[in-house]
């Protein structure tokens, strides 16, 4: 998709990011910090005590190393289809969905202003990004998976690059 052109004339992607469902991609990634505290638990135990773990850690790094490679393949899955992306054009900003379609997008032109709130934890890192808009119309807002997500900067630089962010 990086050839086309996205959203209703908002000109050539110069970027996309990944974004996250709030409910279910906060709850997968509270989900895997977890897990890898328990592997981590499960491995000091296996160390410290090796009689009182009986070959749980094995089973546990497996079912660890096949969490994480599924998070791996529906990342590069949902990329390849579009799905959950944010994409950043020459005119504005398109946000596609569960299905890959457009679920908002806004035009450089229509942007009054952007706030950015990060969420960082033990078992967890997001940003929440709300895009303002002019008139009365609701913001466009999405979830940057990460503690340290590339999409917030990218966003700001292309919002300045067209001259709607200062």
């Amino acid at each position: 998709m990086r050839n086309r052109v996205a959203g209703p004339g908002l000109g050539e992607i110069r970027g996309d990011h990944a974004v996250i469902n709030p409910m279910m991609g906060s709850m997968m990634q509270v989900f895997r910090g977890f897990l890898l505290i328990f592997w981590v638990v499960m491995l000091v135990t296996t160390v410290v005590n090796p009689s009182a773990v009986n070959d749980n850690a094995l089973v546990t790094s497996i079912v660890v190393a096949a969490v994480y490679a599924l998070k791996f393949g529906w990342r590069r899955l949902t990329a390849r289809l579009g799905v959950n992306r944010c994409y950043l054009c020459a005119d504005g900003v398109a946000v596609t969905g569960r299905f890959g379609r457009i679920r908002d997008s806004v035009a450089w032109s229509e942007v009054t202003g952007v706030q950015q709130t990060a969420v960082v934890g033990l078992v967890m890192g997001c940003h929440r990004i709300e895009i303002f808009r002019g008139r009365s119309a609701k913001p466009l807002w999405l979830v940057a998976p990460g503690a340290k997500s590339a999409l917030v900067q990218a966003l700001l630089d292309e919002g300045r690059r067209s001259g709607a962010l200062r």
